[in-house]
């Protein structure tokens, strides 16, 4: 998490709220458990990086 204990105990409520989301979504795509890309994105990315 890269937070000392006593920076996370002096965190506000909207704060510590943002960390965990932010943490369970870490989670989640390190697990595998993200969604596929969508259809649109992947045009979208292969546009903007095209092959060289």
């Amino acid at each position: 998490m890269g937070r000392l204990p006593a920076e996370v105990r002096a965190m506000t409520p909207e704060e510590t709220s943002t960390l965990i989301a932010g943490w369970n979504a870490a989670q989640q795509e390190a697990s595998g458990q993200v969604p596929p890309m969508s259809r649109e994105r992947f045009d979208e990315l292969k546009r903007r990086y095209p092959d060289d």
